[in-house]
């Protein structure tokens, strides 16, 4: 026989309250119900239970062996029972918890800490974990449920994922203060032809992503090619070229005296998504950190950029 069906916490209280106050009065009224509905508490638990708890007279209550016998054990359920519902409690009011998030290194780099710092202040007793990888490591983070979820450049629209959009990142132009269109704005793809161009790693992510959009594009190679953007900068800063990349990041360049010039053509837009295990329910803390993540866009977002207007790329992208 299953007598967690048969359990219930109000009888449970009903048997403390009568031991505490000894008068079913009292314990009624303790109890917020009439005496009659209290005495019939009483009288089914001691049924579900199959033996008498308390013996009764005109006057006095008292416990039975086996009522005795019940008292500790009752204590303890009901102090377990408080405690379960508090600590939930806690956990639905974001005063304890953890969030493992993982997110792009050039997210994670300027933008986002941030926002868990700002998220940090508000909630002191949430744990938070981040985890700064490409764009595969952080699908297989998700796989192994090791994050709550992902900041990633393109939705992975497989049965494996639940995805929603953040926001779309515009790319940049990035060159020297002397370079011709350093006093730019914005500029077109097309203008660029004959720049000397610092590649991205061929093979790396980055790189498919911008690859459709240039390739039409006669560039002066340089035969360069780097993985790391702060490796991209120092060649930029000391006149070895110029290239493309997208908005996050932009601080690895200014710290430098680089000039960021904006990429007007919408086709060379990089999407972000939030990315989950398909049908995962993310915890009240997470739902809200996500909250504050799509609320606080990079400052370098245009406002006509912040819905999707992208074409979602054949591969995976890091940045």
């Amino acid at each position: 026989m299953n007598h967690l069906n048969n359990f219930s916490g109000r009888l449970l209280s009903a048997f403390l309250a009568l031991v505490d106050t000894g008068q079913f009065k009292i314990a009624a009224e303790r109890c917020n119900v009439s005496q009659s509905a209290f005495s019939q508490m009483i009288s089914r638990l001691e049924k579900q239970i199959g033996t008498k708890l308390f013996d009764r007279d005109t006057r006095l209550v008292s416990l039975t062996q086996e009522g005795r016998l019940l008292v500790p054990i009752a204590r303890t359920l009901a102090s377990d029972i408080q405690a379960m519902y508090g600590k939930l409690h806690d956990y639905s009011e974001k005063r304890i918890g953890k969030i493992s998030i993982a997110a792009l290194p050039s997210l994670s780099a300027d933008w986002l800490p941030k926002i868990l710092a700002d998220f940090r202040r508000l909630y002191p007793g949430i744990e938070l974990q981040l985890h700064d990888t490409a764009a595969e490591p952080n699908l297989e983070l998700i796989r192994k449920g090791v994050v709550d979820f992902a900041i990633n450049s393109v939705p992975y629209g497989s049965e494996e994922f639940d995805t929603e959009f953040l926001f779309d990142e515009p790319y940049y132009f990035i060159c020297r203060s002397d370079h011709e269109f350093a006093m730019r704005e914005s500029i077109f793809l097309k203008e660029l032809k004959g720049c000397r161009y610092i590649h991205t790693l061929r093979t790396g992510s980055l790189w498919r992503w911008i690859e459709p959009h240039v390739q039409i594009i006669e560039f002066n190679d340089t035969g360069f090619e780097v993985q790391q953007l702060s490796t991209l900068a120092g060649l930029i800063a000391n006149g070895m070229g110029e290239s493309l990349v997208p908005g996050f990041g932009l601080f690895q360049f200014h710290r430098l005296g680089l000039k960021a010039v904006l990429v007007n053509d919408l086709a060379l837009l990089r999407p972000l998504f939030m990315v989950k295990r398909r049908g995962q329910t993310l915890s009240v803390a997470a739902r809200s950190l996500l909250a504050m993540i799509a609320a606080n866009p990079p400052q370098h977002l245009l406002p006509s950029l912040k819905s999707p207007m992208h074409k979602t790329p054949s591969g995976p992208i890091e940045g």
